[in-house]
Parts: structure tokens; sequence; C-alpha cells
């Protein structure tokens, strides 16, 4: 997006620059105050959105001990 406001801004100061005089000059002087404007705008934070509660581990049951098996 940065980018694509790089090459406008050239485009619209490269018209300027060779035809100062034509009738929408203005029009695009205009454009570029708004567009070197929005460029130094903060996008507003987004909102992050916080879950219940911390997920905690599910608790397995004590191994039993190596005693060997009777049979």
């Amino acid at each position: 997006m940065e980018d694509e406001n790089i090459l406008i801004e050239n485009a619209i100061l490269a018209f300027l620059h060779h035809y100062p005089n034509h009738e929408w000059a203005v029009q695009y002087a205009e454009l570029l105050t708004k567009l070197r404007a929005s460029e130094y705008e903060q996008p507003q934070p987004t909102k992050t959105q916080k879950r219940g509660r911390p997920a905690k581990r599910q608790r397995k049951a004590k191994a039993p001990s190596n005693s060997p098996s009777e049979s």
C-alpha cells in the first residue's frame, strides 16, 4: 500500500512538472496534499479480544509404582 502511494505521488508530481498550467493542475495539487496528509496518519490499533481464562494442562493420574505384577 505504501509503495502504491509513492507511485501515485510521483505520477502527480510528474504531471504537475510537465503541465503546470493545465486545467486539472489545481485538482492534482489538492490530491497530492491529501495523499501526503494521509501518509502521516497513524492507523488505529486493533483491539485484541482476550480469552476468558488461561488454559491449564490436564492433570493425569499418578503413574503406578514400578512393582512387578503378580500373575
